[in-house]
């Protein structure tokens, strides 16, 4: 249940601009960040870290399940 939890209020994955990026309030890469990663990134403009621009979001990023065979 803590896992559940964790995933629906903490850091989300989203697509943005051909990239995938995690939201987050308490982290986000700063703007000079150069490594190949997911950035944190948050949408206030006063902040220190990336922002985004929120009305160019996409949707919430989901790792496609392997399932195995019987």
């Amino acid at each position: 249940m803590i896992g559940f939890i964790k995933d629906s209020v903490g850091p989300q994955p989203h697509h943005y601009k051909n990239q995938i990026v995690i939201v987050d309030k308490k982290y986000q890469c700063p703007t000079y960040c150069a490594i190949n990663h997911n950035h944190s990134v948050y949408f206030e403009p006063d902040s220190n870290g990336m922002v985004v621009d929120k009305n160019q979001l996409g949707k919430k990023y989901k790792e496609k399940k392997i399932r195995k065979k019987k």
